[in-house]
């Protein structure tokens, strides 16, 4: 069956839906896609299965709910389902948390039965996240506000990164038919359409006539009498057989042959087979298989076995004679020679020429003689005799030599350079003397000559060659002078190299585990030493005279698992008021070495110091220009170059004091490398107080002048800050406080760049900046621009996404403009006025009329219909406009309210106020009245009324246009 892959064109929107069912009240979301096969042809009428999937956070979040459907395509390939209404695989539709609004839709698919497909995923469109709004109480919306009049157009910015791709939207309608397009590739062929009605039979045709036609395949001639040249392609001989001859292939060809039986000689076979290929049995007393050579030529074989594999298995054999019986006549196998000949020879180059073996009591080879020699080896290159045990359990002697009598039970000789008695042993001892007697020796060696009495030699890795052992209390091994005086004497020598030799000289070993009482190794000396010549006079002298050798001249080490005090490789000690404990001293003035190299390969530290009084841990100087102290790491580690730690919380010193008396730096960090990322310096303190000084980094500044911190970004091509402070928390990225006359923050900028730049980033949602003055007391402005340049503007305010355009500005005269017009909380314009009297005897909604003796002054109304109504006191101006500085205090003046939206002090004087009334001045001062049209005239109009009022007096909202 061809394999199908659906392609979905998402539509352009997801519905929100409800169902209709009371009980449950689920909401679903409309779904509706087309599917099609690889080449893009819609499936008409085809039943898919279609699984939904609501993915948490990402593309490839967790499965917040599952679910799958039984779908039908129409003729075009369309269908459609509700996503939240299908089958339930995972979790449930109404507890996906809509209100992350992070949701993605993962879309599979599946036909005839297959397996499903991944065919996208996608982040879920705005819209049904208002399923999210079905969990909460929808507020009323709020009033539709002014539309702003359209800004100018702004520069194009740079062109953004494409945006994922979104949802294809609704198919749009069908357009004219255009021109008929070039004939394209032939489609992929359709499947087969159902078979058609047999038709009728048609009438016969002539009768066909093979003879003559020449034959092919296995045969040969014309038919209708062809022959068989050939069987399967192979050609059959020409050679008539004869009676009981069969067919056979020679190779070449099939020719007749015998039918077999007798065997004809010589014979020669091969065969795979497992079982015995050749068996010949006899129940009577001849013998069952003979082979008899008559010849006299060397080396011939009258019976032969061979076994051609160079390695055969174990104990495979050429020849192999076995008897069954279990008496003591039976002969496995039998060789005899009637002369002086061998009865059995064998012979190999590295295997054995003769194997015996006693299975059980008996003897492997037995050798016997009443007065001749029992047994003679003899080899010209070879070894005569060899004699072995290989069974670990087996406790008996290898080779067992008793004798009765007086003479030497075993004689050696030897006229060569070669042992006379070579002996080893794996376990045990390779020579054991044992001796009852006390004028005999268990071993003895004597040097008559210039040869040494007793050498012990060994190969091992482990044993010893002389091993001297003490079960009381003497000396294991003693060696000692007597009479020589000169200093030349050794009491024991031990040597290494002789003969390019590579052992040690010598070893002590303690190998019990509880034996504490005594030292290994102890080397005393009671002499006074020699300071003028520090090699002599010790207790120990350790050289390697060798000045091109890399070995130490002492090594010592301590295997074990404590870290107790004086487990060590090396324990010095100085138990006198002076002296060293170690002194280490590279003695060389042209030498480079270190006097000190301390190694460790494990996680401990390679050298730990401890001063348990008021003396320094460390004390490390330098006479000359080198480092007093120089920690680093090689450059393929991964550790600290150095590290210092106060783990006593009581303790206030400081865990690193550096001080220089010189113009130096006193602390120099630098991380050397063009693509690193990591600080020179990192100060962190984890402290939850935030007291003066508990900080990373602390700079003080201590002189009358300097800096408490400088951070100074020296490239003049570089594009990094001098200074990034960065705040996880809810604190300040920087707090800064100038406790005098200074500022907090002083900026500058020396190019063409911003001394001060503050901005959110798209993901943030703070302020770019606030300033805030929390002193009541402080008279001083939270905020003032300075601009000693009077042609450019104080200040400029930009606005859009992603270009910005200038939207407002305030110039050096202190003008502002403003693209976008002005709002303001107040709802009227008003300007300052003087007023007649004392400004306490006026109230926001005294309606104000110009007064008659001073210029450029109100005051109160107090007649009817005065056509000297200039406004009302406002109470709220939004624009409060004045002649004066904006430093002039106008508090002794009254803003009056000339258009807008002002609550006006009314009165019922000439009957109730309905909204839209005409308003004039009342005779009660300060109070507004409905105006009588036929008695109105130009400039007695304050306003129209806002409000119903139907009281004796009060306030109501008027807009106030004097006309």
């Amino acid at each position: 069956m061809k394999k199908r892959y659906l392609l979905f064109l998402f539509c352009s929107m997801l519905f929100l839906t409800q169902l209709t069912s009371a009980q449950n009240g689920l909401k679903t979301i409309n779904y509706q896609a087309v599917a099609r096969n690889a080449n893009g042809t819609a499936l008409a009428n085809e039943s898919i299965k279609v699984r939904i999937s609501i993915l948490g956070g990402s593309a490839d979040g967790p499965v917040q709910y599952q679910e799958t459907h039984d779908a039908i395509t129409n003729q075009l390939g369309l269908f459609n389902l509700q996503i939240g209404a299908g089958v339930p695989v995972s979790g449930t539709f109404s507890a996906v948390p809509w209100a992350n609004a992070n949701q993605y839709i993962k879309v599979e698919a599946a036909t005839g039965g297959g397996s499903f497909q991944v065919l996208g995923t996608s982040p879920l469109a705005s819209v049904p996240f208002a399923l999210y709004a079905a969990n909460g109480n929808p507020g009323p919306a709020g009033p539709a506000g002014p539309v702003g009049p359209a800004g100018p157009v702004g520069p194009q910015g740079v062109q953004g990164p494409a945006g994922p791709m979104g949802l294809p939207g609704v198919a749009g309608a069908v357009g004219p038919v255009g021109p008929a397009g070039p004939v394209g590739p032939a489609g992929v062929a359709g499947p087969a359409g159902p078979i058609g009605p047999v038709g009728p039979v048609g009438p016969a045709g002539p009768q066909g006539n093979i003879n003559g036609v020449s034959a092919g395949g296995d045969l040969s001639g014309t038919y209708p009498n062809p022959a068989v040249a050939k069987l399967q392609g192979i050609p059959v001989s020409n050679t008539a057989p004869l009676a009981g001859q069969l067919l056979k292939f020679d190779g070449t060809q099939w020719v007749a042959g015998a039918a077999g039986g007798g065997l004809t000689l010589p014979y020669v076979a091969t065969d795979n087979n497992a079982a015995t290929l050749f068996s010949i049995t006899n129940n009577g007393d001849g013998t069952s298989l003979e082979g008899v050579n008559n010849t006299a030529t060397s080396s011939i074989a009258a019976m032969r076995g061979i076994v051609s594999s160079t390695a055969p298995g174990g104990f495979s054999s050429g020849m192999r004679g076995i008897n069954n019986g279990t008496g003591g006549l039976g002969i496995g196998v039998w060789g005899s020679q009637n002369g002086s000949g061998w009865g059995v020879y064998g012979v190999t180059p590295n295997g054995l020429g003769v194997y015996g073996n006693a299975s059980a009591n008996g003897i492997g080879v037995y050798a016997n003689s009443n007065t001749g020699t029992g047994l003679t080896a003899t080899s010209n290159n070879g070894i005569p005799a060899s004699i072995s045990i290989f069974n670990n359990a087996n406790n008996n002697n290898a080779l067992s030599v008793n004798s009765v009598g007086n003479g030497t039970v075993v004689n050696v000789t030897t006229s060569g350079n070669g042992a006379g008695i070579l002996s080893s042993s794996g376990a045990g001892f390779a020579v054991h003397g044992i001796t009852s007697a006390v004028t005999s020796a268990g071993v003895v060696g004597d040097n008559n000559g210039g040869g040494e009495a007793v050498v012990g030699r060994t190969t091992s890795d482990i044993a010893g060659a002389v091993v001297g052992r003490n079960d009381g209390g003497g000396y294991g091994v003693r060696g000692f002078i007597t009479t020589n005086n000169t200093g030349t004497g050794i009491g024991v020598l031990g040597q290494v190299g002789l003969n390019n030799g590579t052992g040690r000289a010598g070893r002590f070993e303690n190998y019990n585990t509880a034996n504490t009482a005594g030292n290994t190794l102890e080397v005393e000396t009671n002499g006074n030493g020699n300071i003028p010549d520090n090699t002599q006079g010790n207790a120990a002298s350790f050289l390697v005279n060798n000045t091109n050798s890399v070995a130490a001249a002492v090594r010592s080490e301590v295997k074990t698992i404590f870290g107790n005090f004086g487990a060590a490789g090396v324990f010095g000690i100085s138990s006198g008021t002076g002296g060293f404990a170690g002194l280490f001293h590279a003695s060389n003035t042209s030498g480079n070495g270190p006097a000190l190299v301390a190694i460790t390969d494990g996680n401990g530290n390679a050298i730990t110091a401890n001063a348990s009084k008021d003396g320094n841990a460390v004390e490390a100087n330098i006479d000359g220009a080198g480092n007093a102290l120089y920690a680093w790491v090689p450059s393929f580690a991964t550790g600290r170059a150095g590290k210092f730690d106060i783990f006593n919380t009581a303790n206030t010193s400081d865990a690193i004091t550096v001080t220089t008396a010189g113009n130096g730096i006193a602390g120099n960090f630098k991380v050397d490398k063009v693509t690193g990322t990591s600080p020179a310096v990192k100060g962190e303190v984890n402290s939850q107080f935030s007291n003066f000084g508990t900080a990373g980094v602390y700079g003080v500044s201590s002189g009358t002048g300097g800096f408490g911190g400088l951070f100074y970004a020296s490239h003049p091509a570089g594009n990094g800050p001098a200074l990034i402070a960065i705040a996880n928390g809810n604190g300040n990225g920087i707090t800064a406080n100038a406790s005098n006359g200074g500022d907090g923050v002083e900026t500058t900028a020396d190019g063409s760049g911003n001394a001060l730049y503050s901005w959110v980033p798209n993901f943030g949602n703070g302020r770019a900046a606030r300033l805030v003055n929390y002193n009541d007391a402080n008279n001083n402005p939270v905020l003032q621009v300075e601009n000693h340049n009077i042609s450019s503007n104080l200040a400029v305010f930009k606005a859009g996404d992603p270009g910005t355009v200038n939207v407002a500005r305030i110039n050096s005269a202190g003008k502002g403009f403003f693209n976008g017009g002005t709002q303001n909380s107040g709802a009227d314009v008003a300007e300052a006025f003087d007023v007649t009297g004392n400004v306490q005897q006026y109230e926001p909604g005294d309606v104000m009329v110009i007064a008659a003796d001073v210029d450029r002054t109100i005051e109160k109304s107090s007649e009817a219909y005065s056509s000297l109504v200039v406004g009302v006191y406002a109470t709220k101006p939004g624009v409060l406009l004045t002649e004066e500085d904006i430093e002039t205090d106008i508090s002794s003046k009254v803003p009056l309210g000339v258009v807008g939206v002002i609550p006006t002090k009314v009165c019922n004087e000439n009957g109730a106020i309905h909204r839209g009334d005409l308003l004039v001045t009342a005779s009660q001062p300060g109070y507004a009245m409905k105006a009588d049209l036929n008695k109105l005239k130009p400039g007695q109009a304050i306003g129209k009324a806002l409000q119903e009022f139907d009281g004796a007096q009060g306030k109501i909202k008027v807009l106030v246009n004097v006309r």
